[in-house]
């Protein structure tokens, strides 16, 4: 969707382009190689509470080329953890063991550890010389929620925890609806109309000086709906969960 392309343009913009570890060359989402597409599918949970996990879904890589998987930390640089990686009999991606078993790309998990909430976690797919790449991105742990057809969701942006971006979906085109922010005893609260998508403007929520106070909330208030959401700001919110 167009709108999650202008949230990922934020967030880079926000945090430093990652230089790769072996290579002059940079791992940059914005130069991702046309035609190569890359997805993130999450695993189906196996118990309450156990941290989300992800398999890879690669699509459009020419042949020849020896590939590596790399992740994105928020704040980081990206990392190479997984390399070697060719086409097996099948013709799928693999890396081969020193017995020669190949462990198949799409049969590998891949999590982020624990993570803070809010923060997207970047996985990338490049050749050796990083001429072709390929990016994905996901927010392990959302900060999000729905009534009925309406949802909002914030992410995180700001190395210190201040800055988050808020995003709407789902609203009635052409209703008012109240969007209140709360923190440190304050409220900002302002009107807007949503247009003919259902898709609210893209809001930059900043926080200011921190004072003890790091509880925060984010409401968007129509006739049919309320969704609203609590978060963690400054330190708070960079804990990993």
């Amino acid at each position: 969707m167009a709108w999650r392309s202008v949230v990922a343009g934020l967030a880079l913009a926000w945090v430093a382009a990652a230089e790769a570890r072996h290579s002059n060359a940079v791992l940059d989402p914005r130069r991702a190689t046309p035609g190569v597409s890359l997805d993130l599918v999450e695993l189906v949970h196996r118990e309450p509470g156990d941290a989300p996990k992800y398999r890879l879904r690669v699509t459009g890589l020419p042949t020849g080329p020896t590939f590596g998987v790399w992740t994105r930390s928020f704040g980081r640089d990206f990392v190479e953890i997984v390399s070697g990686l060719r086409p097996d009999a099948s013709g799928m991606l693999a890396v081969a063991d020193r017995g020669g078993v190949g462990q198949r790309l799409d049969d590998m998990e891949l999590d982020p550890g624990p993570y803070p909430r809010g923060a997207a976690w970047w996985v990338a797919i490049a050749s050796e010389d990083h001429q072709v790449a390929a990016f994905a991105r996901v927010v392990p742990y959302p900060i999000t929620a729905r009534d009925g057809s309406c949802s909002i969701s914030l992410e995180l942006i700001s190395l210190h925890g201040g800055r988050f971006i808020a995003l709407g979906e789902g609203f009635p085109p052409g209703e008012d609806v109240d969007i209140e922010s709360r923190a440190s005893g304050t409220m900002n609260r302002r009107r807007e109309r949503v247009p003919p998508d259902g898709r609210l403007p893209l809001d930059v929520v900043t926080h200011g000086t921190l004072d003890g106070h790091t509880l925060a909330s984010y409401a968007v208030k129509g006739r049919a709906c309320a969704p609203a959401v609590e978060y963690r700001w400054g330190e708070s919110a960079l804990k990993a969960r």
